[in-house]
């Protein structure tokens, strides 16, 4: 059985959403960055975490492309943990990657060759180098599979080709925003009109408080 706790924080141009997440007994600290800037950055995000009496800052290091969502896990321990205040984040931008040396000019090798005294012939030959360029395979299914749906390693999915999604799915909250009494619902995971997700599928009043049901959400067979 797995629970979540979740807290979301707007900073300049970071939206940040830190979650406890307990399986089995192991406590996990997940952070979700979106990002609004133009470029790639590189994202540390803090969270003070408190098990019993002690506490501790537990930073999460992840980079997420201009525009895009990226999470990134840490395992806290055994044991339940709680958060002590907001999350704080910071971004720096990654180091660009080294360009690629200029290639070598390829040597000219100058031949005289003397026919008597009379008259001198020149030859210059000049060397061309050969570029191999492999071009990979392309991917068997490398096509869109999700539908429209974030890019996950869950197997959520927007497509109907997938499988419902049952109680308690709760690894759907590192991925979409759910409503405030996710873990309370029994039916399996759909998406409400306002963008939240909710386990009251197939259930009367199915995202009554949240302009109705939008869509089911699916996983992808493994």
């Amino acid at each position: 059985m797995a629970s979540v706790r979740t807290a979301t924080v707007a900073a300049g141009r970071t939206t940040v959403r830190t979650s406890l997440l307990k399986v089995g007994g192991k406590s996990y600290l997940s952070a979700r960055v979106t990002s609004a800037y133009g470029t790639a950055k590189r994202f540390t995000v803090k969270q003070r975490v408190c098990a019993a009496s002690t506490c501790r800052t537990v930073p999460v290091a992840l980079t997420v492309g201009a525009g895009m969502t990226g999470w990134q896990e840490r395992y806290l321990g055994t044991g339940s943990y709680r958060r002590s205040g907001a999350p704080s984040v910071s971004a720096t931008t990654p180091p660009a990657v080294p360009a690629a040396p200029a290639p070598v000019p390829a040597p000219t090798v100058t031949v005289t060759v003397r026919e008597t005294v009379r008259e001198t012939v020149t030859v210059v030959v000049t060397a061309t180098p050969t570029v191999t360029v492999t071009v990979p395979a392309p991917v068997p299914g490398a096509e869109d599979t999700l539908c429209g749906a974030p890019a996950n390693a869950y197997g959520f999915t927007f497509c109907a080709t997938g499988a419902r999604v049952s109680a308690p799915a709760t690894e759907a909250c590192l991925v979409f925003d759910c409503i405030d009494n996710f873990s309370e619902g029994r039916g399996y995971l759909v998406m409400c009109k306002d963008g939240k997700v909710s386990m009251s599928g197939g259930l009367p009043g199915v995202c009554s408080y949240h302009n109705g049901e939008l869509r089911e959400i699916y996983r992808l067979a493994t």
